[in-house]
C-alpha cells in the first residue's frame, strides 16, 4: 500500500524583517509487509516502508527562545526540512503459549536530510540551533520476550516476567570543514559521530502480577539507556552527551465490582538525576545536571 501525507505550516515572526518559516510538502509513503507462517506458533514478518518526521513549529521558528531550566538559548531555523526516512525490517517470533513470547528482530533505517541540534559557533553565549545534515544511518538487532512464571511453581502463576534488549549501531557524518577545526585539538577524532538522540543499547524489563478474580494489575518495570548523543559541536566545541539514567517504576490497580478502580503509581524510584556532559582532552565536565524527582500519584475511577 501507500499513503499521501501533506504538510503545510508557516512560523511568522511580528519583526517583519526577519525571514518567514514554511515547510509545504506533499509526500507519497509506499509500504509493503510479508508473512510467512512456519506453524501455528511461529511467523517470519519482512517490512520494507517509507516515512517521514517533521520538525515542530518550535524548530522552525525565526526567532530564539530561553529554556528556564538553564539550558543553552534555543534559535530555530526557517530553512530547515522536514526528514524522509527508508526502513527495512525482519522478525521471527515465535508463540509457546498464551500470553507468551520470544522474538529477534533486526532491522535498517536510512535518513534523508536528518534534523541535529548544533552549536552556533559565532554566539557569544550557548546557543543551539537545529540543522539539517544530508544523511544518516541506524541498524541494530532486538530480542524480546514475555514468560509466566507457573513452570516454576503453580504459586507463580499470575506472574509474568519480560525484557527486551537492543543494541543499535548509528553514523552520521561529519562535514569536512568541521571535521578539519575539531581535529586541531583531537587529532584522533574519527570521520563519523553516533546519530543524535541515538543510544548504542536499550534494556527493558517487569515483572507483571494479574489476578483477574481479584481485581488486581501490579507491574514493576525497570529500564535505562546507554550514553546518547544529544548536542552536537560546532567546530570546535565538544558534543555534548546524555548519560545513562537508570529509571524503575511501579503501579499497582484494583477493580471493584467491575465499576470501581483505585490507581498507585510512583515513577523514577531510584531518584536517578539527569545529566549532560561534554569531553575535552580527556576531560570530563558537565555541562547540565539536576535532580528529576520522584513522582507519586494516587487516582479513583467509576466507570458509567
Amino acid at each position: 500500500g501507500a499513503r499521501v501525507e501533506t504538510t503545510d505550516f508557516t512560523v511568522e515572526s511580528a519583526d517583519e524583517n526577519k525571514p518567514i518559516g514554511r515547510i509545504d510538502e506533499v509526500d507519497v509513503l509506499p509500504s509493503l509487509n510479508l508473512v510467512y507462517r512456519f506453524s501455528e506458533k511461529t511467523n517470519l514478518r519482512g517490512s520494507f516502508t517509507q516515512t517521514l518526521a517533521r520538525p515542530n513549529m518550535r524548530e522552525v521558528a525565526p526567532f530564539s527562545l530561553f529554556d528556564f531550566i538553564g539550558a543553552p538559548l534555543f534559535t530555530g531555523n526557517p530553512d530547515l526540512k522536514r526528514t524522509l526516512a527508508t526502513n527495512l525490517d525482519l522478525r521471527w517470533e515465535l508463540y509457546p503459549n498464551t500470553g507468551e513470547m520470544l522474538a529477534v528482530s533486526t532491522y535498517y533505517k536510512d535518513f534523508t536530510d536528518p534534523i541535529v541540534f548544533s552549536f552556533i559557533p559565532e554566539s557569544q553565549n550557548p546557543e543551539i540551533k537545529p540543522v539539517n545534515v544530508p544523511q544518516a544511518i541506524v541498524y541494530g538487532v532486538e530480542v524480546e520476550f514475555r514468560k509466566g512464571l507457573g513452570f516454576i511453581s503453580d504459586k507463580l502463576s499470575k506472574f509474568k516476567i519480560f525484557s527486551n534488549v537492543s543494541l543499535i549501531e548509528s553514523k552520521v557524518d561529519i562535514r569536512e570543514d568541521e571535521l578539519a577545526a575539531i581535529r586541531t585539538t583531537e587529532p584522533d577524532f574519527p570521520e563519523t559521530r553516533p546519530f543524535q538522540g541515538q543510544s548504542p543499547i536499550l534494556v527493558n524489563a517487569g515483572l507483571n502480577f494479574y489476578d483477574f478474580e481479584r481485581g488486581i494489575d501490579a507491574l514493576l518495570s525497570f529500564n535505562v539507556f546507554g550514553e546518547r548523543l544529544a548536542i552536537l559541536g560546532n567546530f570546535q566545541t565538544p558534543d555534548v552527551y546524555e548519560q545513562p539514567i537508570p529509571q524503575l517504576d511501579f503501579s499497582f490497580k484494583k477493580t471493584f465490582n467491575e465499576r470501581y478502580t483505585i490507581r498507585f503509581t510512583a515513577q523514577n524510584l531510584l531518584n536517578s538525576n539527569f545529566r549532560q556532559t561534554m569531553t575535552f582532552k580527556g576531560q570530563e565536565y558537565n555541562f547540565l545536571e539536576y535532580q528529576r524527582g520522584m513522582s507519586v500519584g494516587l487516582s479513583f475511577a467509576y466507570k458509567i
